[in-house]
This record gives structure tokens, sequence and C-alpha cells, in this order.
């Protein structure tokens, strides 16, 4: 009988070994596969729209990550429930997974391709999280870290799943912004979550974490500097909540233990870079999700360093934080406070050079009482002019919309260049001492557009943070608004370009209508 249970022990393992290498090969060669295949058929333009100035990449990236790791994801879950055939091998909480992961896709992938505002995306997130609670994926306790106190929380455990996964699309979604960050970190996450599956045996779940590592991986043989396809919302969304699932899946009965605080621990990089984020958001009066290029990576880029070699370094970081999260998973939370300690260093390091005392921080809040007003006339300027766009009937007519903006955001002088041709301005008797600003940019869509715009205020006028927030404010408003009038016209833009013909009587008399001319 003894040799009976010992050769069903092997057997078994050898059978969860064969398992999880199947769906770790599936998960790699269908996620590479189906992006390699779109990137040679070049399926649309997805995210053309929506694309970032703020992006390391001057050229055109597709958006395509996300489908190849949707593919890889039902793939795995379609060899996961055909190895598992048993009942007990899906359960509600697997068809949560299911359900909320293609939802999750697809509300980034409309996002990719039709960009949604921030106050569409967030509730209909908020309901992706509510239905996964229905499904049974909540958080029901918490234990008190320390104390092992268990705390029931009612009615309040709908709130805390919805901040869970909201919190986890969006944080890895803020981390798609240089080549290969979201994708490793990925990764490394899948497999800390293959290592909390092990301890509940062969299961969906564990079969799905290592299958989505291996998809992970495929998207980043394309993601990886320089890269050929970026995530997108649609990828990074679908991690996200998968990444959030597991966690409660893997963790006992709904209770946040070592479990669910471990992919916390190795998302503290992103955790303390979205913090300062929304931070730096609030205190100039931007909207809370509007990219910017203030994050630790475009830091370690403006320092000098490659994209590869910012990529490595924050690859260790990341790393570190992920040998903590397995040690607190392994010794149930013993190892918490040598994580606190570390995070506490990071947070040391991210603001080392701030000189940050009592009198920096009022000069900064008084600062942002007298910016705040500022930038939301900037805000509304430039939503102006990307709606004004559709009545630019030329490149130059474009330009004189551009330059009426820039001197109601207080620019005093600036420089467009624009395919080798160029318009300026200049408004006498002032006295722009702020050193010039320099914004190189490119864009790609059927046609190719390059140029320069250089922007020069009056230094009694702006602050050196108040100067550079309403260029990048400005830089924003003429790309979005070029790549609105390319898209129109299927031209290439420059100031000599002639819209096409309008389609109706309406479309024309708009076109004449007052416009300012300078």
């Amino acid at each position: 009988m003894h040799l009976l249970v010992e050769l069903a022990v092997v057997y078994f393992k050898h059978l969860m070994i064969l398992y999880t290498l199947v769906s770790l090969f599936a998960g790699t060669l269908t996620s590479w596969c189906v992006i390699q295949l779109l990137r040679l058929k070049y399926v649309g333009y997805g995210g053309s729209a929506n694309i970032q100035h703020h992006h390391v990449h001057s050229e055109f990236v597709p958006r395509i990550g996300g489908i190849g790791l949707i593919t890889g994801f039902l793939t795995i879950f379609t060899i996961g429930t055909i190895f598992l055939n048993e009942n007990s091998g899906i359960s509600p909480l697997h068809l949560g997974v299911l359900g909320g992961s293609v939802a999750a896709f697809t509300l980034g992938l409309v996002d990719d391709f039709r960009p949604l505002s921030a106050r569409l995306k967030l509730p209909l997130q908020v309901v992706i999280a509510l239905l996964a609670h229905e499904f049974g994926l909540n958080i029901q306790t918490i234990v008190i870290p320390f104390t092992q106190t268990t705390v029931e929380l009612g009615f309040f455990s709908y709130f805390l799943t919805v901040v869970w996964f909201v919190g986890l699309m969006n944080i890895i979604n803020l981390i798609d912004g240089l080549d290969g960050l979201a994708g490793g970190i990925g990764i490394m996450l899948m497999g800390l979550l293959t290592l909390t599956g092990f301890s509940n045996g062969l299961s969906l779940s564990l079969l799905i974490a290592v299958g989505m590592g291996g998809a992970t991986f495929g998207f980043l043989l394309h993601n990886f500097p320089p890269a050929k396809v970026y995530m997108g919302d649609s990828g990074a969304y679908l991690l996200g909540f998968l990444i959030a699932s597991l966690s409660l899946i893997n963790s006992e009965k709904g209770t946040i233990v070592a479990a669910m605080i471990a992919p916390i621990l190795a998302l503290a990089l992103p955790i303390v870079d979205v913090v300062f984020a929304l931070l730096r958001r609030s205190i100039a009066g931007l909207p809370l999700f509007r990219p910017d290029s203030r994050h630790i990576h475009h830091r370690i880029l403006r320092a000098g360093a490659s994209r590869r070699s910012a990529l490595l370094l924050l690859y260790s970081v990341s790393m570190l934080a992920l040998l903590a999260g397995v040690l607190v998973f392994v010794d149930r939370g013993r190892y918490l406070g040598l994580f606190m300690g570390f995070a506490f260093v990071v947070i040391l390091i991210a603001l080392r050079g701030k000189n940050i005392t009592a009198s920096s921080i009022q000069v900064l809040l008084s600062d942002s009482l007298q910016s705040r007003q500022n930038t939301r006339n900037a805000l509304y300027l430039k939503d102006w002019f990307i709606a004004e766009v559709d009545r630019a009937d030329s490149g130059n007519h474009l330009w004189s919309d551009f330059h009426f903006i820039l001197m109601k955001m207080g620019f005093c002088r600036a420089h467009l260049e624009l395919n080798e041709s160029f318009r300026s301005f200049y408004i006498p008797a002032t006295s722009h001492r702020l050193e010039t600003t320099e914004h190189e940019f490119k864009h790609y869509f059927k046609n190719k557009t390059t140029g320069q715009l250089v922007l020069h205020a009056e230094k009694d006028l702006f602050s050196e943070r108040q100067f550079h927030l309403i260029c990048d404010i400005a830089l924003e408003a003429w790309i979005k608004g070029a790549e609105k009038w390319i898209l129109l016209h299927a031209v290439e833009l420059d100031f000599d370009a002639v819209a096409k013909e309008s389609e109706s009587y309406k479309s024309h008399n708009s076109r004449r209508l007052y416009r300012p001319t300078y």
C-alpha cells in the first residue's frame, strides 16, 4: 500500500510538471505567433489616435500586443479545461476569471482604437470589478499584519475588491511607457503567482499563471527595446485583471494573507511611481490620469541612460521587490518588516536630490494655487484647438489657430518647423527671459510628418515648473491636432497642405466661419 501511495505521488508530480510545461509553451508560442502575424499583416493602425508624445518612441508603434496575450490566455484556458475535465477543476471563480479577462481586454481594445475618456473607462472598470466580486473573486476578510487579527469586511468588501481590481489594472497600464517594462514585470508577477498556485496543487489557476507567464514572454520578444509593438490598454487591463483575480484565488478563502500581499510587494516600484504621479498631477491641477514624462523611467532616460540600461535597472529593483514578496509568501508575513525597510529606501532614492524642506513645500503649494487656473485654461485651449481642426482648410489655417492658443496660453514667442518649412511669431516689448524649451516631435501614419516646436515666455508670468507644464500642454495640442488633420484629409501635413473638398454644404459653410488670423 505504501508503495502504491508513493507511485501515485510520483505520477501526480510528473503529470503536474507535464501540464505546466504544456501551458508554458502553448502560451509562449500562441502569443508570439499571433503578434508576429499581426505585424506582418499590419492590421490597421491600432492606437494611432491614442499615441502620446510622452512615450519614449518618436516613431509609430502599433498597440496590438494585447491581442496576442488574450489569444494565449484563451488557448491556456481551453487546454486547462481539457486537462482538468472533472467538475472540481472548473468553478465559478474560474468562470469569473474568464469573463472578467475578456471584458477587461475588450475595454482596453476599444480604448486602443477609439480612445475613451477617463470618466467613461473608470466606471466600466468598476463594473468589471463588481461582476468579479459576484463570481466569488472578492475580499471578504483581512488579517491585520503582525497581530493576526481577522476582520470581517461585510459590505466594505465591495469597496476593497473594486480598489484591488481597478488599481492593478491601471498600475500595469501606467508602467507601459518604457519598452519591455510592463512585460518584464508581468512575467515576474506570473512567476510569483505560479509559486503561490503550487500550494494548492494542480489547478486551473496554476496553469493560467504558468501559461500567461509564457504568453507575456512571447509578447516581450516583440516588445524588448527597441519595441516593435506595445501592449496597449487591452494587454495591460488583461494582465492587471489576471494578477488581481489569481491572487484572490490563491489566497485562503478570500482573506488577504501572504498570497495577496506578495504581488503588492512585487509591484512596489510601480506603486510608488503611480502615487507620486497622482500627487504631482493633483498639485499641478492636471487630470489625474493624464500621461506625463516625469515617471521614474523618464527620469532615468533623461539622466543619460539608454532604453535597455534603464530597463535592466528597473528590472533589478523589481526583482529585489519580487524576492521580498516571495519571502513574505513562504514565511507567511514574517519578513514583512524587512520589506517595509526596503520600500522606505526606495522612496528615499526617489526623493534624492529634491532638497525637500518646509519652505520648499510652502513654495510648491503656493505655486500650485497660482498655476491651477493657468493649467485649466491651457487644457481648455488645447481641447478647443483639437475641435477646430475639422474647420481648418489648410496647414496655414491650422497654424493660425495654433498661433492663437499659444498667445492665449501666455507665450510671447514661438517657432514651429514642419517638414523643413517654418512659421513663427514674436510679441514686441516682451522680455522672454525663460530659457528656450525645444520639443522635437515625429509621428507616423499613412503619411509622415516631422518637426520642432520652440517656445518662449516672460519669466514674470510663469515659474520654471509652470512654464514647462504649459509647454507640454501646447505640444500635446499641436501633435493631437496635427494627427487629427492628417487622418481627416489623408495627406502629408505641411503649411501649404490643403484639406480635401467638403463632403456637405454644412461642412463647407462651417469652414467659412470667422477664425483668428495673424
